[in-house]
This record gives structure tokens, C-alpha cells and sequence, in this order.
């Protein structure tokens, strides 16, 4: 895990197909961006993949992978309950919402590789956050399955 600084300006938010994640602009104050690679999956088929976080004034962004194989079902739905970035023991960033694929829709065999956006910031002094997607829902649901992914931000 690497833990560098960069301008804001770097935070403009890019993303590959199929579709738009985000789009996030921030204005011109440091930021700090840390690789990571903290990776979840549950018993519905979705893989999530968190390959960077970048820790902003404003916002915090998160550079993810996010995968759906299964037989059980066409698609599952990431945003279709309560979902947030969390750190401490009660602190909640919740996700921006993205304009053309608001409840965060994958269709079985595809991936959506892009940037999240979770307006606030983090502390500091924040050693790991957890990115919850459909908070309350069983693993095993097959429209909107319940996903945690713990992130560490400290060295190893």
C-alpha cells in the first residue's frame, strides 16, 4: 500500500464502460490518494474490488472494481438499499448517487470499473473504513445482496 499526495485537480473523475460512475470535481486543495487492494464477495456472485481511496476536503473517492457472476440471477442491484463508507464506530459517508445507474444495476458477467463518490472526509488518523453496499441484506439476496468490504489505510 502505497500513501502519496496529489492535487485536487488530480481528482477529476474518470471512468472505463460500461458506464458513468461519477463525476466529482474538487477545488484546487491537496488530497490524499492511498493504493490499496481490499477485496469482498458474497454468496449472490458480486466481487468488489477496492484498488485506491483518496482522501479529499470534501469528498472521498474511491477507485473500485466491481463484478457480477452468477446463474441465480440477470443482474443485482449494489445501491438498492442503504449504502455507505464507514469509519469509527458510528461516522457514515453515503454514496453519491450516479445519475444514469442510481441503484448501482450489473448485469450477470459484467464489471463496472470506475471511481465512487461518498461526499465528506475521513480523519486523518482513520486506520481502515469499511464500504458497505445494501446494508441489512443477506448475502444471498439476488436483487440487491448485502456486501461489506474492509479497507485498510495504515501500512501493513
Amino acid at each position: 500500500m502505497i500513501r502519496r499526495k496529489i492535487s485536487a485537480l488530480c481528482l477529476a473523475v474518470l471512468c472505463v464502460a460500461p458506464l458513468n460512475l461519477a463525476t466529482f470535481a474538487q477545488d484546487a486543495t491537496d488530497a490524499v490518494a492511498i493504493e490499496t487492494s481490499a477485496q469482498g464477495t458474497n454468496e449472490a456472485g458480486v466481487t468488489a474490488r477496492v484498488k485506491s481511496v483518496t482522501i479529499g476536503d470534501d469528498a472521498t473517492v474511491l477507485g473500485v472494481v466491481l463484478s457480477f457472476d452468477s446463474q441465480a440471477t440477470s443482474y443485482v442491484e449494489l445501491a438498492g438499499a442503504d449504502s455507505y463508507l464507514s469509519y469509527g464506530e458510528t461516522q457514515r459517508l453515503h454514496l453519491r448517487q450516479i445519475a444514469d445507474n442510481p441503484y448501482l444495476r450489473i448485469s450477470n458477467g459484467q464489471s463496472l470499473t470506475g471511481e465512487l463518490v461518498f461526499p465528506g472526509t475521513i480523519p486523518a488518523d482513520t486506520k481502515e473504513i469499511s464500504l458497505v453496499f445494501n446494508e441489512g441484506n443477506a448475502g444471498d439476496d439476488t436483487s440487491a445482496p448485502g456486501l461489506v468490504v474492509t479497507v485498510p489505510l495504515a501500512a501493513q
